[in-house]
């Protein structure tokens, strides 16, 4: 199966950014990639924001678009919506691990995150998500019984899990919320991970909302820190602002 035009775009540009560019290398300009490529103006830009929310490029407002100097080998948390299409992106093979799931009474902390009153369950999930065979992430999901009444382990094994909430539950997510914190890994969970005892990783902690504004899911996973960075951007809005009515103003003392 053909691969959509802006994907073989992100291929072929990621393949040149490793292969014959340098960290903080100046890419062509949008108009120079319409022309090579041949394609639409929106395909570009999907390509490029692509490229961006995984933090192998960043644009320089007014400057253009510039090679990062962290390339693919560190997937950017930041970012991260789904495991499986993030890998898949990025030419690696993922695969996902379910290794138990339970229904539980969670803890208080756990509880709270899903808005759960004292005794309520939800399912435990716990997963190991590897790409090319290699585990990267390791973590506990909790899933509302109340919203994913008789979740079974085969559903998962069959699909991916927002997959089953969607297909069995009707259920998405339209918001999340991440906290993260660096840890070192214990013996048990270094193990797991295939990496040394005392090695760093990312904590995430993740609550999902639905479009009711409802907790659907609580994750807390640990992620391999040689294999992951959290970056974000960050926009001075206030000059944008400024620069903007600025130009209005000219525009209207010129009439």
């Amino acid at each position: 199966m053909k691969k959509p035009l802006y994907q073989q775009v992100i291929s072929d540009l990621e393949k040149k950014i490793k292969t014959e560019m340098k960290p903080n290398d100046r890419l062509p300009s949008e108009r120079q990639l319409l022309k090579e490529y041949g394609v639409s103006r929106n395909t570009i830009r999907l390509a490029l924001n692509n490229l961006e929310e995984r933090g192998i490029i960043y644009r320089l407002h007014g400057k253009g678009t510039f090679v990062s100097t962290i390339y693919l080998d560190q997937t950017n948390l930041g970012s991260m919506y789904s495991f499986s299409e993030q890998m898949s992106e990025a030419g690696r093979k993922p695969t996902t691990q379910n290794r138990t799931l339970e229904l539980v009474v969670p803890d208080a902390a756990v509880a709270n995150q899903l808005n759960l009153k004292a005794g309520e369950k939800a399912y435990k999930l716990v997963r190991l998500r590897l790409a090319d065979g290699v585990p990267l992430m390791y973590g506990e999901t909790y899933l509302p019984e109340s919203i994913f009444p008789d979740l079974k382990m085969s559903d998962l094994n069959e699909n991916h899990l927002y997959t089953v909430m969607k297909r069995k539950y009707n259920e998405q997510s339209v918001l999340a919320f991440e906290d993260v914190q660096a840890v070192n890994l214990d013996k048990r969970d270094s193990k797991i991970l295939g990496v040394k005892p005392g090695d760093a990783s990312l904590k995430i902690f993740r609550r999902a909302i639905n479009d009711k504004n409802v907790p659907i899911e609580f994750t807390i996973s640990l992620a391999r820190g040689d294999r992951f960075i959290y970056r974000s951007r960050q926009y001075n809005h206030l000059v944008y602002l400024l620069k903007g009515i600025s130009q209005c103003l000219q525009k209207v003392t010129q009439n």
